[in-house]
C-alpha cells in the first residue's frame, strides 16, 4: 500500500509543488488548504499526473486557525487510511513590524497558524503513529530560526516556537520509530512574497529537498535540513 501523506498549506506554492511531487513519487494524499478555489486547482493539477486516479485520499479547504476543523480534518483522513506521514507546511508572515511597535493582532495570528496549528496536528496523529511504532513527522521551518532579521519578529518568534517544540519531540520520540524532521528554507519566490525574486529558491526546488528527507531509510535520522539560494548572505 502506498504511504498515506497529510499535508497542509497544498493550495499554493511550496505545498502545491510538494504534493505534485509526492504523487510522482508514489505517495497517496490528504490534502488541506485554506481556499476551495485554489486546492481545487492543485487537485486538478494533480489530476493530471500519471498514475494518479487514485491518490487523493481526502481533500478539504479550511482556516488553520479554526480547532475543530483541524480535529474533523485529521479523523476523516484516519478514518480512510492510517496517516504515515505529517507535513505541516502551511504558514504566513502577516505582519514585519518593528518590536518597538509590534501588531499583536497579527502575532497572535501567525502564533495560531505557524505554531499551534501544527502542535495540534502533531498530536492528532502522533498516538496511532506511536501504536504502529513507524511514522513520519516534517515541519516547514524558516531560516529566519537560524538568523535574526529586523522587523521579522512576530514570524521568526511563532517558527522558532515551533522549531523548538519539534526538538522536543524528536528528543521525546527517540527509539519509537517515529521521525520528526525540520526544514528549515531561506528565501523562496512564492505568491507568499508581496515581491517576485527569481534569484530566490523556487517552490519546486524546496519540495525536492522535503522530498528527500522522507526518502531516506527508516533508520536514518536526517533531522535538520538548512536550504538557502545563493544569494543570501544572512548567515554566520
Amino acid at each position: 500500500m502506498k504511504p498515506h501523506v497529510l499535508l497542509t498549506g497544498a493550495s499554493s506554492g511550496i505545498g502545491r509543488a510538494l504534493a505534485k511531487k509526492l504523487v510522482l513519487a508514489g505517495y497517496r494524499l490528504s490534502l488541506q488548504g485554506r481556499q476551495t478555489d485554489k486546492l481545487a486547482t492543485t487537485i486538478s493539477q494533480i489530476q493530471q499526473l500519471p498514475d494518479s486516479s487514485s491518490s487523493i485520499v481526502h481533500a478539504s479547504a479550511f482556516c488553520l486557525s479554526e480547532p475543530q476543523a483541524i480535529s474533523d480534518f485529521v479523523a476523516a483522513a484516519q478514518a480512510k487510511a492510517p496517516i504515515d506521514i505529517l507535513i505541516n507546511c502551511a504558514g504566513a508572515n502577516l505582519s514585519r513590524t518593528s518590536t518597538s511597535a509590534p501588531d499583536i493582532a497579527a502575532l497572535n495570528a501567525m502564533m495560531q497558524l505557524n505554531f499551534f496549528a501544527p502542535v495540534a496536528l502533531c498530536a492528532a496523529v502522533l498516538p496511532a503513529m506511536q501504536t504502529r511504532g513507524q511514522g513520519t513527522i516534517l515541519n516547514l521551518l524558516s531560516t529566519c530560526c537560524l538568523f535574526a532579521n529586523a522587523n521579522n519578529s512576530g514570524y521568526t518568534a511563532s517558527k522558532l516556537a515551533l522549531d523548538g517544540y519539534s526538538k522536543v519531540m524528536r528528543k521525546e520520540l527517540q527509539g519509537s520509530g517515529v521521525r520528526v524532521l525540520s526544514l528549515y528554507p531561506g528565501g523562496v519566490n512564492t505568491e507568499f512574497r508581496t515581491t517576485t525574486r527569481p534569484d530566490y529558491l523556487s517552490a519546486d526546488e524546496v519540495a525536492t529537498a522535503a522530498l528527500a528527507m522522507l526518502t531516506t531509510p527508516a533508520h536514518v535520522q536526517w533531522h535538520e535540513l538548512v536550504l538557502r539560494p545563493a544569494v543570501e548572505t544572512n548567515y554566520a
